[in-house]
């Protein structure tokens, strides 16, 4: 990466679909920050390219990728960072919107040459706190996220350790990001990539920071909500949690991990609850899958 005071930053946006959560994302930014306004690339996974459709003549210096087909956030999200050629590259889901401007701190953040990305403070629509930092605690063997402010650890020289990026809202070292292939598809559609990504991060030596300073607006609504509904998210949910678990669990919490299956597999089956049943099915083909599709890779 070049030296801290010549770093490059500019934004990288995955959208799907709504012209107008585009439209607030891309007008933030040439408010609160117009120097990142210069390297913006997009991508519009909508299927039929509405999106660069209705915008491109409004912000004629974004960069545009268009799927041809609903490819979902990891795959967008990794074609937006790709496409943008800033030394660090902030990406925003495009219903955020910044509410200030982020390159003085990452440019003061990315001093440490080790670090892999960024996450920022976001807030809902009437300023309330939504997100920030986050801690990966393994309670009886399974991954949790704790996203309580009162949770977390304490600040460092470099700022406030956190677990993870949230994809949606953090900046990442572009290099690195590259290197490690970015969201891996074994999470396709959502949910856990982020984590996954972070902690492969760390396996390397780069750690992940939170910036309170660096704040977005995030609306309440969710393209993912709007899209699916509630029980298949909780069942993505569960699947790549159980993804997640047999990628990073440690070692010494195997037998634990065993226990809290055997629990979850009877509580299902007595209660005739069952989400978890078809997640942990979901999970193992998944798992089954994806190392048959990769093992003669390299």
């Amino acid at each position: 990466m070049s030296e801290v005071s010549e770093l490059t930053f500019g934004v990288a946006i995955p959208a799907y679909q709504c012209v107008e959560s585009l439209r607030g994302c891309l007008s933030s930014i040439g408010t609160a920050s117009p120097s990142l306004f210069t390297t913006i690339s997009v991508v519009d996974d909508s299927g039929d390219g509405r999106l660069m459709a209705a915008l491109r003549g409004s912000f004629s210096t974004v960069q545009w990728t268009v799927h041809e087909n609903n490819r979902g956030f990891g795959h967008s999200a990794n074609d937006a960072v790709a496409a943008c050629t800033a030394d660090v590259v902030v990406l925003l889901n495009d219903d955020t919107e910044l509410r200030s401007d982020p390159v003085p701190h990452l440019r003061q953040a990315f001093r440490n040459p080790d670090l892999f990305a960024a996450t920022f403070q976001s807030l809902y629509k009437d300023g309330s706190f939504r997100e920030g930092a986050k801690r990966l605690t393994w309670p009886v063997g399974m991954p949790r996220v704790l996203h309580n402010p009162k949770d977390q650890k304490a600040a460092t020289a470099y700022g406030y350790p956190s677990a993870y990026a949230v994809g949606g809202h953090a900046a990442f070292h572009r290099k690195r990001f590259l290197l490690l292939g970015g969201f891996d598809p074994l999470f396709d559609p959502f949910y856990w990539e982020d984590v996954d990504l972070a902690l492969r991060a760390v396996a390397r030596g780069w750690p992940t920071i939170y910036l309170p300073e660096c704040v977005v607006g995030h609306a309440a609504s969710s393209a993912i909500r709007s899209k699916h509904d509630k029980e298949y998210i909780r069942r993505i949910q569960t699947r790549n949690r159980l993804l997640f678990a047999w990628r990073h669990l440690p070692g010494w919490l195997r037998p634990l991990h065993e226990l809290s299956l055997a629990y979850h597999v009877t509580e299902s089956l007595l209660c005739r609850r069952h989400t978890f049943l078809h997640a942990f099915r979901a999970a193992k083909i998944r798992n089954w899958e994806y190392v048959s599709e990769n093992s003669n890779i390299g």
